[in-house]
C-alpha cells in the first residue's frame, strides 16, 4: 500500500502534528510551522517567477543582414549631424571634379596633373581659399562628435588609421562613412529596435499601411491644416465669447490664415504638443476651448491651460492686432503664459 502511494506521487511526509486541546504552546508552534512552509513556498514561487522574467528578457536573435538597407540615405545623415553631412557633400564634389578632369581626353598629362593639383576643398566663406585634403591629416577612421560611447575613433577600414584622405580617395571615403554611419555602424542599435518592436506588433504586418498612413497614426498631423469651417465646428468659443463675438471671429480669421509654421507653433501653444491626432480638430479632445480674459492693460497677452486645451484671449479691438499678439505668445519660450 506505501508504494502505491509513492508510485502515484502522492506526499508521504508526515502532516503536521495536531496539538491537543487547550495545549497553547503546541499550537503557536504548529503555528509557527505551517508560517514557514508557507514562506517557502512562495520563495519557490518567486524564485520561478524571477526564472521566467530572466527567459523572456533575452536577447532577440539578430535580424537578417542589413534588412534596413536603403531606408536611410545621405539626407538622413545630413539632417542628424549637419557638419559632417556638408563635409561629405563637398567631399563628393570634389570626387566629381576629380572624375571630369580625369576623363577629359582633350588635355594633355601636364595640364590633368595641373588641374587635379588646384583641386580643394571649399569653404563656407566665399572670402576665404580653399584647402587641399592633404593638408588636414584627416585618416580613414570615423570620428564620434562625442566621447560619451566610450570611443574616439574607429577605423573604416582595414589599416584606416594609417591611410590619409586625399583628392584620389575622396569618393571611397564618403562611401566608407555613409556605410558606417547609415548601416554597418548602427546595426546592433537598428536590431534591437526591430527586435523589441516585433514584440509589440509584427513589423511584416506593417506592410498594410503605406508610410503616409503609418506615419499619421504614430505621429498625428505633422502639418497641421484647417478650414475656416474646421475652426468654426471644432473649437467652443465660451465664458464671455459667442459664435457671433467679435473677438472670436478675429480668432477665427487668424488661425484660417496661419502657414505651416505658425499652425504647428499655435498648436504646440494650446496643446502641449505640436502635431494633431490623426483626423485633425476633429479628434482633438479635450475641443479647443476659447474663453475671453479680461484686458486690463494694452499688451495683455493670450495664456493657455495646455491640459484643458484653453486658449485665455483677449478681445483686441482689431483683427491684425489679434494676429500679432497670438504670434508672439506662441514664439515664447516657457510656462510664464500657461
Amino acid at each position: 500500500e506505501e508504494d502505491n502511494r509513492r508510485s502515484v506521487g502522492q506526499d508521504n511526509s508526515p502532516p503536521p502534528s495536531i496539538p491537543a486541546p487547550g495545549d497553547s504552546a503546541g499550537a503557536k508552534e504548529a503555528a509557527a510551522e505551517l508560517l514557514v512552509a508557507e514562506e517557502e513556498e512562495l520563495a519557490k514561487e518567486s524564485e520561478g517567477k524571477r526564472e521566467q522574467v530572466v527567459l523572456e528578457e533575452l536577447p532577440v536573435p539578430p535580424a537578417s543582414p542589413m534588412w534596413f538597407r536603403g531606408i536611410l540615405g545621405p539626407q538622413d545623415l545630413a539632417s542628424v549631424d549637419p557638419i559632417r553631412g556638408r563635409f561629405l557633400a563637398r567631399l563628393r564634389q570634389l570626387a566629381s571634379q576629380r572624375a571630369e578632369v580625369k576623363a577629359d581626353g582633350s588635355a594633355s598629362e601636364e595640364e590633368c596633373a595641373r588641374r587635379l593639383s588646384e583641386l580643394c576643398l571649399s569653404s563656407d566663406d566665399p572670402n576665404t581659399a580653399g584647402v587641399r585634403l592633404e593638408e588636414l591629416g584627416i585618416t580613414f577612421a570615423f570620428e564620434p562628435s562625442s566621447e560619451v560611447f566610450g570611443y574616439r575613433s574607429h577605423p573604416l577600414k582595414p589599416g584606416g588609421t594609417d591611410q590619409e584622405l586625399s583628392v584620389e580617395s575622396a569618393g571611397e571615403y564618403v562611401s566608407l562613412v555613409e556605410e558606417f554611419c547609415l548601416s554597418t555602424g548602427v546595426r546592433r542599435q537598428l536590431d534591437a529596435f526591430k527586435g523589441g518592436f516585433d514584440r509589440v506588433f509584427s513589423m511584416e504586418r506593417l506592410l498594410t499601411f503605406s508610410p503616409h498612413e503609418l506615419r499619421l497614426l504614430v505621429c498625428g498631423e505633422q502639418a497641421p491644416s484647417w478650414t475656416r469651417e474646421d475652426v468654426l465646428n471644432f473649437t467652443e468659443p465660451k465664458y464671455g465669447y459667442t459664435k457671433d463675438s467679435p473677438g472670436y471671429l478675429h480668432f477665427v480669421n487668424v488661425v484660417t490664415a496661419m502657414s505651416p509654421e505658425e499652425r504647428k507653433a499655435f498648436i504646440q501653444f494650446v496643446t502641449g504638443c505640436s502635431s494633431l491626432p490623426p483626423g485633425g480638430l476633429a479628434n482633438l479632445h479635450p475641443r479647443l476651448t476659447v474663453v475671453r480674459k479680461d484686458l486690463h492693460a494694452p499688451g495683455v497677452y493670450p495664456s493657455v491651460n495646455t491640459c484643458l486645451h484653453y486658449l485665455k484671449l483677449p478681445e483686441y479691438p482689431t483683427q491684425e492686432l489679434t494676429r500679432e499678439m497670438l504670434l508672439l505668445a506662441t514664439k515664447e519660450r516657457g510656462f510664464h503664459l500657461n
